[in-house]
């Protein structure tokens, strides 16, 4: 990887509407951004949105140095994993339509797919239990199957950096999983823990491309992106960006993974965004215009997980900001997006950095607490 030259920033905030204790949310952010660190933080872009009409908050900075690049606050980033929400959205709709029940085997719709040898993906003490998994187990990453991300951190990025520009796909995606043997290294039975895996959402994102017999990047334009007029949001690596390329830079400690071909995270977190286009699907999410409320009532359900972790529903974490409770997604470089039905309040920000060296979850309650 070549050396990385960070340049100067100077806050610039764009509020679009009085919201709060404006000056001290300024200076909190302000307070967050290192150029220097290890862990650099280079903006931080923050949008929050009383759905009743009544409040927005939208801030970004300006970066000031030999590229003159402006960022405001209205940048696309990479979504990372809040790209599950709309993986597990459309499958609420597939299910609503007819096509499945959650109780059904995920085999029913995998069992063919050559590359996967579905009847050997999960192996718990040498046993097979691949065709125990539920499309609802995949959902709620109940299944037990390992991670490449987590299980295997240090043998994945090695291989990442070895060769950065390489262009993944869910076939190779697999290849790797087989390869890092860690179809033998099931957490638990279904049904019996909860493990984090992006391989459960890779399986769902084949189930849709079975289901649809299109690409899923083709499912989530059609179902999501242009109903919504989400013009800013994109399938990276899987089809070409619909607007200008505006994205910032987004960094795990001191590599720029916007230098990096990240096409690896696929169904599982593989989406362009703006804080403007994820604000616009959480709340049509909440408002009912894309599933049902049964639907969205079992995204939300959220179930025990493990110590240090939020509860979790499909495809849905369930957090708790100043005693309210949020209902959306975390991205590994440093992103999210959620909706408090109480408040009627949405967020999304981008942190830019998947190592920060301050407690986001702090930081962002500091923010929701003065944008009262």
């Amino acid at each position: 990887m070549k050396n990385i030259i960070i340049y100067p920033f100077v806050l610039l905030f764009f509020p679009l509407l009085s919201f709060g204790q404006t000056p001290k949310i300024d200076s909190i952010i302000e307070s967050k951004l290192t150029y220097t660190s290890e862990k650099p933080v280079h903006n931080i872009l923050i949008q929050i949105q009383d759905t009743r009409g009544t409040r927005s908050l939208h801030k970004g900075v300006r970066h000031k140095g030999k590229d003159s690049v402006l960022v405001s606050g209205q940048e696309q980033f990479k979504a990372a994993s809040s790209t599950k929400l709309f993986v597990a959205t459309i499958i609420l709709q597939l299910m609503e339509e007819g096509k499945f029940n959650l109780n059904d085997k995920a085999s029913k719709f995998l069992k063919n797919i050559a590359f996967l040898n579905f009847e050997d993906f999960h192996l718990y003490n040498k046993q097979k239990s691949s065709n125990q998994i539920t499309i609802e187990q995949l959902l709620s990453h109940r299944s037990g199957l390992a991670d490449i991300f987590n299980d295997k951190e240090e043998d994945f990025f090695g291989l990442l950096l070895q060769n950065p520009k390489k262009t993944y796909s869910p076939k190779s995606i697999v290849e790797l999983y087989f390869k890092f043997k860690l179809n033998q290294s099931a957490h638990f039975k279904p049904n019996k823990g909860w493990h984090y895996s992006d391989m459960n959402y890779l399986l769902l994102g084949l189930i849709i491309e079975q289901i649809e017999q299109k690409s899923l990047a083709e499912s989530i334009r059609s179902r999501i992106l242009e109903p919504l007029e989400m013009k800013e949001t994109y399938f990276e690596f899987y089809e070409k960006p619909t607007s200008k390329r505006n994205l910032i830079h987004q960094y795990v400690g001191n590599l720029n993974f916007s230098e990096i071909n990240t096409s690896f995270d696929w169904s599982g977190g593989g989406l362009v965004s703006s804080n403007k286009d994820l604000i616009t699907f959480i709340t049509s999410l909440f408002d009912l215009k894309l599933i049902s409320k049964n639907s969205l009532q079992k995204m939300t359900d959220a179930q025990y997980t493990k110590e240090y972790e939020n509860r979790y529903g499909l495809g849905m974490y369930e957090s708790k900001y100043n005693g309210k409770t949020y209902y959306g997604h975390y991205g590994f470089y440093g992103t999210y997006v959620g909706y408090c039905p109480e408040t009627k309040t949405a967020i999304s920000y981008s942190i830019n950095q998947a190592l920060a060296d301050f407690k986001t979850h702090t930081f962002i309650s500091r923010i929701l607490k003065l944008a009262e």
